[in-house]
């Protein structure tokens, strides 16, 4: 029988990539697998000596269909469908009765997966003891594409689905799956719950004690959620501090005892970074799903609500909407909706700028992105991950759009007075404005008015923006590129369709998502990935820009690859327009 050993890893085939180099340090506790076994391109899946599961890879996911694979304390008999070659169901019997006689025939061989959606996957499986030192402790279960081919198109499939950093469905892959429960729910006794998670003040976490804290914090966070998941619960990570738990078959008194749980097992952590302790804690929103429930985008916005408004009340809260669509417009009309209005009206609206540097002229600055932020009523400044989804949401990201073109130009015009430099700036423009028809005409008016050479001027559209509204977009950029603007189509990769509509979009930068950026070290294929769209770019003419570069290491990866240029906080974080002598921009009503 195999042993799962540091000494004879490689020779299982969990580490495909090892041979090459020196043998990583495995060790046997689940922790130390997870952080190995998470990279590696076959499922893996490790049980006690009765056949539960004590950890499941992300790509046992991927091979059964399943979002969530499987979870601990499941019975590996009857949970991982695997058939025979006559389509027969095939059951493993792991346990430490069956050690000796069944595992020792069915050391190695090849099986289906039945998936849900009916077709079959031709998988390899090995079996193999795991044993710390001479005492035997469960089992190893290894399941490998037969296609090499397959193999990688899986793990890329998985990425798209899936958040880098915690390994849960992110917010795309949540709400398919959310509005997949809310086609098939339509009996009416079936009732789920849906809880939207904020990590209470992260960003603290992060100001205080670095990105990487903040990253490690999310991670353990993801993993105490995760062992508290009920079989057909679903957990995803859908913001930056966020996470939604779809609770399947649950009623409202049940919600309730389950939340309570969280809380305690979130309160009772102890996160600790260097010489500092962190107790977190969870803000809770809760909506009812049920036949009558709106589409899943609306029910997210609703439990965020939800959310926001648990907030409020303060650390460890947790607040229930019975009728979420109710709430929602409550929580429109008595919070962000003043709460963004004024800061337009009084002038509280903040420009932010982050470099971009050209990789291959020494890491000179080529231009500026241009972000936004809001002075809150108490003088902190608010993160846009917090205020800007709710103008979206509200339909006001549009004024947002507007006040940012204006002061930008303004501040523009100002630094060429005053002989401070002509720098170039990137500015973000939003869907709704994108497609609305008298957008373009408002930003050429002001781009005259202030008197800014067109050629300082870059705008970013998100491909998704601008697929969904194609038409407005090309008449949006052939008009601005007509009088000298230049354009850059942001996030690109992440969505299924770029490929096929970047010939009909005529921009002068890619800007890489940063998701593929910034695991490209580790990941050889996040690291592809970047390559091919490089390669892709040049073929086309179109310049280069990646996002997250956040290393040195990484940067100078990023210019022998001949990507152009980069931006990230291993160059500079975004900081407050520069004050410049003269003539203040005039403010706006």
């Amino acid at each position: 029988m195999t042993e799962f050993t540091p000494q004879n890893a490689r020779y299982l085939g969990l580490l495909d990539d090892a041979e090459d180099g020196p043998l990583p340090d495995l060790s046997l506790s689940l922790i130390a697998a997870e952080m190995a076994l998470g990279e590696v391109a076959d499922g893996v899946v490790i049980t006690d000596r009765d056949g539960r599961v004590r950890y499941s890879n992300p790509v046992v996911g991927e091979l059964c269909g399943s979002l969530v694979g499987l979870l601990p304390g499941q019975r590996l008999e009857g949970s991982l469908p695997l058939v025979d070659g006559e389509g027969q169901p095939l059951n493993l019997a792991l346990g430490a009765s069956g050690e000796a006689d069944v595992i020792l025939s069915r050391r190695e061989f090849n099986a289906h997966i039945q998936r849900d959606a009916g077709d079959r996957l031709d998988v390899s499986v090995k079996v193999n003891a795991l044993r710390d030192g001479t005492r035997f402790d469960g089992f190893v279960v290894v399941l490998r594409h037969t296609s090499d081919a397959r193999r990688i198109s899986s793990r890329l499939s998985w990425q798209n689905s899936h958040d880098a950093l915690t390994r849960l469905p992110n917010r795309q892959s949540f709400e398919h799956a959310l509005q997949g429960v809310l086609c098939t729910a339509t009996g009416p006794k079936q009732h789920h719950i849906l809880l939207y998670l904020d990590v209470y003040q992260f960003k603290v976490v992060n100001d205080s004690l670095g990105y990487s804290a903040g990253d490690a914090l999310l991670v353990a966070l993801a993993g105490i959620l995760t062992r508290s998941l009920g079989e057909g619960d679903l957990l995803g990570r859908v913001g930056s501090d966020e996470f939604a738990l779809l609770l399947r078959d649950c009623t409202l008194e049940e919600a309730r005892r389950i939340v309570t749980r969280l809380r305690e097992a979130v309160s009772g952590f102890v996160f600790e970074w260097e010489d500092s302790e962190t107790r977190p804690a969870l803000s809770i929103g809760a909506v009812s799903v049920d036949s009558h429930a709106p589409p899943a985008s609306q029910l997210l916005a609703s439990a965020n609500d939800a959310c926001s408004a648990a907030r409020d009340q303060g650390r460890n809260r947790v607040k229930f909407f019975s009728d979420s669509r109710k709430a929602l417009e409550k929580r429109r009309e008595s919070t962000w909706l003043a709460e963004i209005h004024a800061a337009i009206r009084e002038d509280r609206l903040l420009l932010y700028r982050q470099p971009v540097v050209a990789l291959q002229d020494k890491n000179r600055v080529h231009h500026y992105e241009v972000l936004v932020r809001m002075q809150g009523r108490d003088g902190d400044v608010i993160s846009p991950g917090v205020f800007l989804p709710a103008a979206e949401r509200y339909g006001m990201i549009d004024e947002v759009d507007r006040w940012v073109i204006r002061n930008i130009f303004r501040y523009m015009a100002l630094e060429q007075r005053s002989g401070a430099g002509g720098f170039h700036y990137a500015i973000n423009i939003s869907g709704i404005s994108l497609g609305d028809e008298f957008f373009a005409d408002f930003v050429l008016g002001e781009l005259t008015e202030a008197g800014v050479a067109p050629s300082r001027v870059q705008f970013e559209i998100t491909e998704t923006s601008a697929i969904n509204n194609l038409d407005r977009a090309l008449v949006f950029i052939h008009k601005l590129r007509a009088a000298g603007c230049s354009f850059a189509l942001d996030d690109f990769g992440r969505g299924a369709s770029s490929l096929a509509y970047l010939r009909q979009l005529p921009v002068d930068y890619l800007k890489i998502d940063g998701s593929f950026v910034r695991n490209m070290l580790e990941d050889e294929i996040d690291s592809a990935m970047v390559s091919t769209v490089d390669h892709l770019a040049k073929r086309m003419g179109i310049s280069t820009i990646a996002e997250f570069a956040e290393t040195p290491e990484l940067l100078e990866k990023l210019r022998r690859m001949g990507v152009d240029y980069a931006q990230g906080f291993g160059i500079a974080a975004a900081t407050c327009l520069p004050e410049i002598s003269g003539p203040r921009p005039a403010q706006t009503s």
